[in-house]
Parts: C-alpha cells; sequence; structure tokens
C-alpha cells in the first residue's frame, strides 16, 4: 500500500513539474500504463513521431509533457488538483469522475471496443466455479464494471467477493490463492496468458461489457486553448490513420516503450480497436449506457447531461 501512495505522490509531483506557469503553454498529459515514463497508448506514439506536436502548435502549445497513472481514479484526481490539463483514461472512470461534478470536457474516443480478459488461478475451471470465492479487479476501471456485468448476468452478483487490486499485485495474488480469479486489462491479460494463466471469459464476448478509452479536458485547459479539443482530435486522427496503414510500427514501438513482448502487444492492440476520435452518435449511445449500468451498480455518483460534457466541436460530421 505504501509503494502505491509513494507511486501516485511521484506521478503527481511530476505532473506539477510539466508545468511551465500560468502562462506558460505545455500541455499536461496523464495516461494510464504501467512499466513505462510516457505511456505505450496512440496518443504517445504520436508523440514519438512529431505528430502532437505539429497540431497543436498550431493552437499555441509549445510543450506536452506525458504523465502516467497506476489507474483512472487517481488519474482524475491530478485532473480536479489542477496538475493535468488533458486526461486519457478508460470511459467508466471518465464517466465516475464526471458524475462526481469533477469539470472536464470529453474530447473524443481514443480506443473503441478495448478487451479485458478474466483470468483464473488454480482450480477454477469456469466461471461457476468462482461462486462463493473472491475476484479481484482495478477500482473503478472499465475491467470492474465487465467483472461486475459478468458476474450478474451468470447469477453470480451476490455469491461472489469482489477486492480490488492493481496489476501489478495481480499475478502474485492469484498464485498465493487470494484470489480466484482476476479481471485484467490488456496488455496483462494476454500476457498473463502467455504465461500458461487460464482464461475463463472476455469482454468482447458479452455485448457492452468491452471497454472504451475517453480523452478528457480541464475546464480551464478548454478555456485557454478553446482549439485545443480539435487539434487533439485532428492529431488523434491522423495517428490512427497511420497506425492502420503500418500496424507492426506501432506494435513495435509500443513493444519497446512497455519492455513487453511484441506478441502480447499484438494481441492487446489490433489496429481495429483505432480510428477518429470524433464522437458519433454511436458513441453517445454508448456512453449512456454505460452511465445507466454504473448508476445502477452505484459506481457513478449522479446522472448528468451526456450531451453537454462533450466539447464543442468534436461530433462527428
Amino acid at each position: 500500500m505504501l509503494r502505491t501512495v509513494l507511486a501516485v505522490f511521484v506521478a503527481l509531483m511530476a505532473a506539477v513539474s510539466g508545468c511551465s506557469g500560468a502562462g506558460g503553454s505545455t500541455l499536461r498529459v496523464g495516461v494510464i500504463a504501467s512499466g513505462s515514463e510516457q505511456g505505450y497508448g496512440i496518443e504517445s506514439w504520436a508523440l514519438q513521431r512529431g505528430i502532437l506536436a505539429r497540431h497543436l502548435g498550431a493552437v499555441g502549445i509549445t510543450d506536452i509533457a506525458f504523465t502516467t497513472f497506476p489507474n483512472g481514479p487517481n488519474l482524475n484526481q491530478a485532473l480536479k488538483g489542477g496538475s493535468l490539463d488533458i486526461g486519457v483514461l478508460g470511459d467508466t472512470p471518465a464517466i465516475s469522475g464526471r458524475s462526481a461534478d469533477l469539470p472536464t470536457q470529453m474530447v473524443g474516443v481514443t480506443v473503441r471496443g478495448q478487451d479485458s480478459w478474466l483470468i483464473a488461478g488454480n482450480g477454477v475451471g469456469s466461471v461457476a466455479d468462482l461462486a462463493g470465492r473472491t475476484v479481484a479487479t482495478q477500482q473503478g476501471s472499465y475491467m470492474h464494471r465487465y467483472l461486475v456485468g459478468l458476474l450478474d448476468s451468470a447469477g453470480l452478483g451476490g455469491s461472489v467477493k469482489i477486492t480490488f487490486l492493481l496489476v501489478n499485485s495481480a499475478q502474485q495474488a492469484l498464485d498465493k490463492g487470494d484470489i480466484a480469479a482476476y479481471a485484467a486489462p490488456v496488455p496483462t491479460a494476454p500476457l498473463l496468458a502467455s504465461k500458461g494463466y487460464r482464461v475463463l471469459d472476455k469482454a468482447s464476448a458479452h455485448p457492452g461489457l468491452s471497454g472504451n478509452s475517453y480523452t478528457t479536458i480541464s475546464a480551464s485547459a478548454a478555456a485557454k486553448y478553446p482549439k485545443l479539443a480539435g487539434a487533439w482530435n485532428a492529431a488523434l486522427a491522423e495517428a490512427a490513420s497511420a497506425l492502420k496503414a503500418n500496424p507492426a510500427e506501432y506494435h513495435g514501438f509500443a513493444a519497446r516503450t512497455s519492455g513487453l513482448p511484441q506478441p502480447v502487444i499484438e494481441a492487446a492492440y489490433p489496429a481495429a480497436l483505432y480510428g477518429n476520435p470524433a464522437v458519433t452518435g454511436s458513441d453517445l449511445a454508448t456512453l449512456r449506457g454505460t452511465l445507466d449500468f454504473l448508476l445502477a451498480q452505484h459506481l457513478a455518483a449522479a446522472p448528468f447531461d451526456v450531451n453537454a460534457w462533450v466539447a464543442p466541436g468534436v461530433g462527428a460530421p
């Protein structure tokens, strides 16, 4: 626990140090990742290729500083505290943050259909075997939403205890028998599978339970850079086109940056996940459905106007 608290404190301080002052032009971006100082998502690849700098320079941003966080709730706290301008995080923590009156705007959908896998411990051969046992995931994540939805659909919602662990503790907990299964994000899920752990289930097998990744912007950054949302989306759309044209280049970058085997990266991040981040009508419908689910499960504080949350001018034509 102390190590986790210290890691979050270091990340928050790094975000603060990335600011060049109230009148500066450094964009402070938070992403979810472990084992990398800047993350290895498509936004990090766009930074490495110079795409982000080119688009954001046109709206007055001269520097971009990335900070990684272990999960979405911690990133939301940095946004709330004013040490970040933009957050790239899962749909569940993004929506939960807005539901709790976090002053953000939703800029776009960075990833559509991100998977989560339920990884089994010793002696667990099926989802039904989880009855009366303890399973774990990261609290407030899209994996959390998947796990709750899966257990409810299997009639196990009242007989399985859910506890919360960060991904870097999952393997040890499985090996020790502290948990019967872990709902893991990519790329942790395919990495564990490559080590011989059983895959009980995948979110992608259940419509509506896969995750999306959202980009959110603080209200203060939106006021300071009125054209930031459009510039960010244009950069990510260009990066997605380049990725689809040459997936191996992105997968190689992500493997080098994360230190993970490239086959794991390829299984975790197929090119089909990426596209134009502009918010579509289908994205809004998915957002509303996710919010309704979170409210019903008491994972979100209060309803809000989904349309009003979306930043002006970022809808798909």
